[in-house]
């Protein structure tokens, strides 16, 4: 290719389409009318001989081919942006982007209180959406460019989606305090005997923990399900369900009515992650925020 037919304006409309996921939202964000993006849009696809961007529901969404080139016109951009003196650098104090997380409301309970109070000190103009997704969407939504992370566990998610620990989660059986057999000790025979209250995003009756004990040929009966972990210790104490869910959750509150026992089986327990498009990998704003919820994590380590 030849460099003196390159016209590096090019390189900024590609890296803030990436980065957007929009025509009309990267022009804004490059002082652009949506036309003129237009026009850049069809110089990058002449220049490289691929779409790069293809439209969908939401925007636009990267071919592989843009993936590929995402990294290398970043890091080019980074150190030009370097060389003169850090012009257009990610500066968290000035700037107004909106970052969208996929969390459950564990997280958000748990994680955002020390993320929000550091974000307002280091960069009072950045906005954050917490959205509440379906487990088994956060991949295409983390492709699509819909949202910008998502904190969850996905072990089958692809190889396009990075992921780094947040912090670790330990489990435990929570008990109405009336509960009519569990007094002094939960064992596995009552633990098996009583009807469960599941926490789960993917809207069935199984999860983790029926994995578990299928492995160890024992069945539970699920009698309800729901995607809310703060919802569970009032619902246990009046009945005669059993939940297990993070200890994290008991320590946010008083919760009258319940009482928690240790598991009645060996489990060691689960880091919480946090996950991302390749596509972001050198993305300064994005890399921020990435670091920022990885110390908030950090500060949980306790489990």
């Amino acid at each position: 290719m030849n460099l003196a037919a390159v016209d590096l304006n090019l390189l900024v409309a590609f890296d803030a389409l990436l980065g957007e996921g929009s025509v009309s939202a990267a022009a804004e964000r490059i002082g652009l009318s949506q036309p003129a993006m237009s026009k850049r849009l069809a110089h990058l696809r002449r220049l490289f001989g691929d779409d790069l961007f293809v439209r969908h529901a939401e925007g636009v969404r990267p071919t592989e081919r843009a993936l590929d080139l995402a990294d290398p016109i970043r890091a080019a951009l980074r150190q030009i942006e370097d060389a003169l003196g850090g012009l257009g650098r990610f500066q968290p104090v000035r700037s107004g982007r909106v970052f969208r997380i996929a969390a459950t409301d564990h997280i958000a309970a748990v994680l955002m209180p020390g993320v929000m109070a550091r974000l307002r000190a280091e960069a009072p103009k950045v906005s954050v959406i917490l959205r509440a997704l379906h487990r088994q969407d956060m991949v295409e939504a983390l492709e699509k460019g819909t949202v910008d992370l998502a904190l969850t566990i996905l072990p089958d998610a692809p190889a396009t989606i990075r992921r780094a620990p947040l912090f670790p989660v330990r489990w435990v059986s929570l008990v109405s305090a009336d509960h009519p057999e569990v007094r002094d000790e939960l064992t596995l025979e009552l633990y098996l005997k009583y009807p469960h209250l599941l926490v789960t995003h993917v809207g069935d009756l199984k999860g983790a923990v029926d994995r578990i004990l299928d492995d160890r040929g024992l069945k539970r009966q699920v009698a309800m399900s729901l995607p809310y972990a703060l919802a569970v210790p009032r619902i246990i104490a009046g009945t005669d369900m059993i939940s297990t869910l993070s200890t994290r959750v008991l320590r946010m509150a008083e919760w009258p009515g319940v009482r928690a026992f240790p598991l009645p089986f060996d489990h060691s327990g689960y880091d919480e992650t946090m996950l991302w498009h390749r596509r972001n990998d050198s993305d300064p704003g994005h890399g921020w925020l990435r670091r920022l919820l990885a110390d908030a994590g950090g500060g949980l380590a306790g489990g």
